[in-house]
């Protein structure tokens, strides 16, 4: 069997494919590293940060048996003390989940969650296309909805700047439909938003890559990186299966790659039309993540937990992304996730030069927390824009997709099967569902063989 992919669910897929006595199990990746949209970056002194996915919550049990399965411990996410919320110049703390709003738009916040999530159990978790208002939700977008139903700007706002995280995406790019299902299998708008109890709850000790780094160590020379795979070409007996470095003769392949990725593949013969339609109209949503390192977590001393919301255009949402023993303090931002949309903006310098994202997350930082914020040990940056062989960090659909495309993304054509994060039912975007993915994936060739 040959893997395409060496992130976390195509490393899954190898794993489980190894443990069900599958025979010989080949994975090829095309970076020079393992871990696919997960990668600890240098934060000096043996610390590391997350450049990609790096969350983990309650309800996400197949990464959480993955994670324990593998010797591996979370710990909690930093919350204690104050929050910020600073827009229009007007800055308050506050203390829980929920940032300090008026009345009406309190109010306005809540009927907005409540009828998403109602439609939102009107959605098949695996067949969104079924839902009976697919074709009407899947034909606009996440933002022109918001646009048309928000009665309050600072709700609609506060809506904008969470899903444009969550996404990678400006809402107005997002198909409303996909955000339906991603609301109603990622456990509803306050599970997607909250860290305590919610999708950002925890974090892996050792940094997220450590899940692909085991799987690798105990996958061995299965494993071969460097390797970009060119084309897979379908016979009678079998599959070929050719890359940059060799050339493998198999039963079946398992392609865990984004659609987007997957098109940089030659297959022969050519695949279905709705598979090389949808290969070609993919993308996913792509953002930067920059994080600054200090001797410490300063802020804590201040009473403040490191987390803040904003329309500060070089640090929009932050976090304490600091290591379990808090030996040195990291605050993690994103940034460009939208370019010039309705929704967040940036300008052009920021968007291309990463001086001037370094210069404005700093003076943002030091907005927020002070001037001590100004004076980092180091900066560093996770650029998803130029990643060579990875199509954006986050799953997002564009209006039509899912309907158009229908279930592509994962139905196996012939001998290939498909795994990924996007090919996930519950937590369609994050780890978990990449685990899932794979084990689903490798069931699907177990059950053939």
């Amino acid at each position: 069997m040959v893997v395409v992919g060496a992130g976390i669910s195509g490393l899954t897929a190898a794993r489980r494919l190894v443990q069900a006595g599958a025979g010989s199990v080949l994975v090829l990746e095309a970076n020079d590293r393992v871990g696919g949209r997960t990668e600890n970056l240098d934060a000096g002194n043996g610390v590391i940060t997350e450049g990609g996915g790096q969350w983990v919550g309650p309800g996400q049990d197949r990464v959480l048996a993955l994670i324990d399965e593998l010797g591996l411990t979370t710990f909690k996410t930093y919350v204690q003390g104050k929050s910020i919320c600073l827009r229009n110049g007007n800055r308050q703390t506050y203390e829980g989940t929920m940032p300090p709003i008026g009345p009406d738009a309190l109010a306005d916040w809540v009927q907005l969650q409540t009828r998403l999530e109602q439609m939102a159990s009107t959605v098949p978790a695996e067949a969104p296309w079924d839902a009976q208002n697919a074709i009407e939700w899947d034909s606009t977008t996440f933002g022109a909805w918001l646009d048309s139903n928000s009665a309050s700007a600072e709700a609609k706002w506060l809506f904008t700047l969470g899903f444009s995280i969550i996404f990678a995406e400006d809402p107005h790019n997002t198909s409303f439909l996909r955000a339906l299902q991603a609301i109603g299998t990622s456990g509803g708008v306050e599970h997607m938003f909250n860290t305590t109890g919610g999708s950002q709850e925890s974090r892996i000790v050792g940094g997220s890559q450590l899940i692909s780094q085991r799987m690798a160590d105990q996958l061995g020379d299965r494993v071969v990186v460097g390797s970009p795979v060119t084309e897979i070409s379908q016979e009678s007996q079998g599959v070929v299966v050719t890359s940059a470095r060799t050339q493998v003769r198999c039963e079946r392949v398992i392609v865990a790659m984004a659609p987007a990725d997957a098109e940089r593949i030659r297959f022969a013969p050519g695949l279905p039309g709705r598979r090389a339609m949808l290969q070609r109209k993919w993308h996913n949503g792509t953002e930067n993540k920059l994080a600054a390192i200090y001797d410490e977590p300063f802020w804590r001393g201040q009473g403040f937990s490191g987390q803040a919301m904003t329309d500060l255009p070089g640090a929009p949402y932050v976090i304490d992304n600091s290591p379990p023993d808090g030996s040195v303090g990291i605050l993690l931002t994103f940034i460009g996730t939208a370019g010039y949309g309705p929704g967040l903006q940036w300008s052009d310098a920021i968007l291309d030069d990463p001086g001037s994202r370094r210069s404005a997350f700093l003076n943002g930082l030091t907005t927020l927390f002070g001037p001590k914020a100004a004076q980092p040990t180091r900066c560093v940056e996770k650029d998803w824009l130029h990643e060579p062989w990875i199509e954006g960090g986050v799953s997002t659909r564009a209006p039509g997709t899912l309907t158009q495309y229908r279930n592509a993304a994962r139905e196996p054509v012939g001998r290939i099967h498909w795994a990924g994060t996007e090919t996930g039912i519950l937590y369609e975007g994050y780890m978990d569902a990449a685990v899932s993915a794979g084990e689903r994936a490798a069931d699907e060739v177990v059950q053939k063989l």
